[in-house]
């Protein structure tokens, strides 16, 4: 890994002596406590979230999602949790409320219904992908790390306005590649920044990591699973040119992935992302709020 810049110690230190960032969303401390002590109580939990009427249109959005792989549609919230289980909600809610921290905030040159799109992509494929090449039992890590993989992006745009301004300007007008870019204004990329707030708010460690390397899983030095199973979902938006997502501009496919998800060659995980395609495209199109 390599030694921070002056100038992106600056930053997260900058970053560390904000007085307003955000913390885990209320209704995530409710349901994991609902969860703990009353884990049946079905009624309880649709009263929890459904006092959220945007968390519980996201909710119902993930879950008739194409990519989502439900087998029947989900109309009311009440039906979700009976449908989908009270673990796979809880996973839902920390997912989608982490992510909209900021939506509150207007953000100048920052697209929240862009930025919730790729993310829904993201989150949504990373758990259908870790289902179908066998690992069933990170399906809900890989959810909730996929839906929070850019946050840096969004902490980025709030904090430092006019730094995001000319990062953007440097990737649309000079054809800059945004995490170069980034390193140039900032010091650091949205992962340093996604990292610092993961570790901020306590979160687990494989979760920070997925935040911190989700662009280049080599380049951590152990195999995790989730990290590059979020990888391979991030650049396949890329690679199917689905959506005007900036900040993946200039990131490619790494190809330790083959190894640690147990692809047996570049052809074999070319076929697999080929296969996914018109899904991705139906789940885009299908989105929304």
């Amino acid at each position: 890994m390599q030694e921070l810049s002056e100038l992106g110690k600056q930053t997260l230190a900058d970053f560390e002596n904000i007085k307003n960032l955000p913390t885990i969303p209320k209704v995530v401390l409710e349901v994991n406590e609902m969860l703990r002590t009353h884990s049946g109580d079905i009624a309880r939990l649709t009263e929890i979230v459904g006092k959220d009427q945007g968390l519980t249109t996201k909710i119902l959005a993930v879950a008739n999602s194409p990519l989502y792989g439900l087998p029947r549609n989900v109309s009311s919230l009440e039906f979700g949790i009976m449908l989908l289980g009270m673990g796979e909600i809880s996973n839902i809610v920390t997912a989608l409320s982490l992510a909209s921290v900021l939506k509150g905030s207007t953000i100048e040159n920052f697209d929240y219904m862009e930025f919730w799109t790729h993310s829904m992509l993201v989150g949504t494929a990373s758990k259908d992908i870790a289902k179908r090449i066998g690992f069933q039992e990170i399906a809900g890590d890989a959810f909730v790390a996929g839906m929070l993989h850019d946050i840096g992006i969004q902490l980025t745009a709030k904090y430092f306005p006019e730094q995001f301004k000319k990062i953007l300007f440097m990737v649309t007008e000079n054809n800059i590649p945004y995490y170069k870019a980034e390193i140039a204004t900032l010091g650091v990329t949205h992962e340093d920044i996604g990292h610092f707030l993961i570790t901020k708010w306590n979160l687990p460690s494989n979760l920070a990591e997925v935040m911190k390397f989700h662009h280049k899983p080599s380049n951590f030095d152990r195999d995790n699973v989730t990290l590059n199973i979020v990888h391979l979902a991030d650049m396949m938006t890329k690679l199917f040119d689905i959506g005007n997502f900036v900040w993946d501009m200039g990131a490619e496919l790494d190809d330790s992935i083959l190894q640690v998800l147990n692809f047996s060659d570049k052809e074999e995980l070319d076929e697999f992302i080929e296969e996914y395609f018109q899904i991705f495209q139906d789940t885009a199109d299908g989105i929304k709020l």
